[in-house]
């Protein structure tokens, strides 16, 4: 499917998405982080997550 055929979402569901998508990585994030140490395959996990919750930010603030 081509991009001019793709389907449109409408900005609200996007948005509301996104927004669950970064409560759930940020809760996520929290629980690792206040854990007294990890083990290296938490910190990976949680060094994914950041990132992950980072993007999902970027996405909200360009749907605005």
């Amino acid at each position: 499917m081509s991009k001019q055929h793709a389907r449109i979402i409408p900005e609200d569901r996007t948005r509301s998405h996104l927004e669950k998508k970064h409560a759930e990585l940020a809760a996520r994030v929290a629980a690792l982080d206040s854990r007294m140490s990890l083990t290296p395959s938490e910190e990976l996990e949680l060094h994914q997550l950041k990132k992950e919750k980072l993007w999902a930010k970027d996405a909200l603030e360009s749907v605005g």
